[in-house]
């Protein structure tokens, strides 16, 4: 593509689909492994604000880890695309804004509220620091 204004707004474009599909991809494997308790309706205000109590350690983890391979994901697409670094920022901060949205739909441990900010910034550092070949000007 010869106009690098397209290119680097389609990365941008590009990445956030790609965060999106990790992230579902990622929280789907996690629901297998982890299937919600029976008996749980999550459209219940009462029931969203026990899920938190109710679900399994490893089930939030699974969220996180969905979280952090979609930034990885989105920012790592984005920054292959672009011929500039600000792509990448795109992805990395609808990331952080969409967790802590989900964050504040219904109480979540602090630690996970922490993980939808810091986790975010640490993929968009790694991508720079440890993927060189991803890294432009």
């Amino acid at each position: 593509m010869s106009n690098p204004l397209v290119r680097n707004i389609l990365a941008a474009v590009a990445g956030v689909i790609v965060a999106g599909f990790a992230v579902g991809i990622v929280e789907s494997a996690g629901h297998l492994i982890f299937p919600p308790p029976a008996g749980l309706d999550i459209t219940n205000p009462d029931d969203q604000a026990r899920l938190m109590e109710i679900i399994p350690l490893g089930a939030k983890i699974a969220v996180v880890v969905a979280w952090f391979t979609g930034a990885i994901a989105g920012i790592a697409t984005a920054r292959k695309i672009s011929t500039r670094n600000w792509p990448a920022w795109v992805p990395m901060l609808l990331m952080i804004a969409a967790s802590v949205w989900t964050t504040t739909l219904f109480p979540h441990p602090v630690w996970m509220v922490v993980c939808a900010v810091v986790l975010p910034l640490i993929a968009l550092y790694l991508i720079g620091r440890f993927i060189p070949c991803l890294l432009y000007t």
